[in-house]
C-alpha cells in the first residue's frame, strides 16, 4: 500500500494516539507539537483531533497529495 493510499484510508480528523501510530513517536511527542504550534489541531467533544490534511503538511508531503 501506497503513503497515498494509507492516507486516504484515514479518517479526516486522527485522535492523538493515531498521529502517534502513523509518525512512530509517541503520544507525548505529539501533544507537545501541538503544544508549541507545530502542529494544528482542533478540539471536539471527545478529545483533541489533528486534521489528516494537517499531518500530510507537517510531514512534508503535501506536494504529493
Amino acid at each position: 500500500m501506497t503513503l497515498s493510499e494509507q492516507f486516504q484510508n484515514l479518517p479526516k480528523l486522527l485522535k492523538v494516539s493515531e498521529v502517534a501510530d502513523f509518525t512512530g513517536t509517541h503520544e507525548r511527542t505529539v501533544r507537545r507539537w501541538i503544544r508549541e504550534g507545530r502542529m494544528a489541531a482542533v478540539e471536539s467533544p471527545s478529545g483533541i483531533r489533528v486534521p489528516r490534511r494537517t499531518l500530510w503538511r507537517f510531514l512534508g508531503l503535501d506536494l504529493a497529495a
